[in-house]
């Protein structure tokens, strides 16, 4: 009876692990899908910013691992809208994510240094205070930003060369003649 006991409490553990750490494994499961659907000449970059993304969010705190799940699964879903140039949508993924995910790391460093500044100086506390702001304020604002940058490369493709109609027989062809 009691091994019955402990496999129950191993598997409510487990659960509530799982249920503790939501962001870190659906995180995870984004950045598992973006490596095994990246070609093999990106994969080395997808991997490093799939592996800066994982420690920032082990190690920044909020708003960090949210946002890291917002840019890798946003930019899941754009791949999947894509279709016009999907290895270069696919690059701006990998690209947006190692930038967000290196900030998050710096932003996790300056927070455990933070302290170790604290001077009587008014004007050093005034600027530590400024520099708190903006960094604080950064961590919304660069994911704002690559959600933008997504949704223009998106929707906003650059014109291609040729006439619509050159452009829907070369397309219905696939280059053939």
């Amino acid at each position: 009876m009691n091994i019955l006991l402990w496999i129950g409490n191993g598997f409510l553990v487990l659960v509530y692990l799982a249920v503790d750490h939501w962001l870190s494994l659906a995180l995870l499961a984004s950045l598992a899908w973006l490596l095994s659907s990246t070609p093999t000449e990106q994969r080395n970059w997808a991997l490093g910013a799939s592996l800066l993304a994982m420690a920032a969010n082990a190690f920044a705190p909020a708003p960090v691992p949210l946002f890291l799940l917002i840019v890798a699964s946003s930019g899941l879903a754009a791949l999947h809208l894509e279709h016009f140039n999907s290895l270069a949508q696919r690059w701006n993924v990998v690209r947006g994510l190692g930038l967000y995910a290196l900030a998050g790391i710096g932003f996790a460093i300056y927070r455990r240094v933070e302290g170790g500044m604290v001077s009587s100086d008014p004007m050093m506390a005034q600027g530590a205070v400024y520099l708190n702001a903006l960094i604080g304020i950064s961590m919304y604002v660069i994911p704002l930003g690559f959600l933008a940058y997504l949704a223009q490369s998106l929707w906003a493709h650059p014109p291609t060369p040729g006439t619509p109609e050159e452009l829907i027989a070369r397309v219905r062809t696939r280059g053939r003649d």
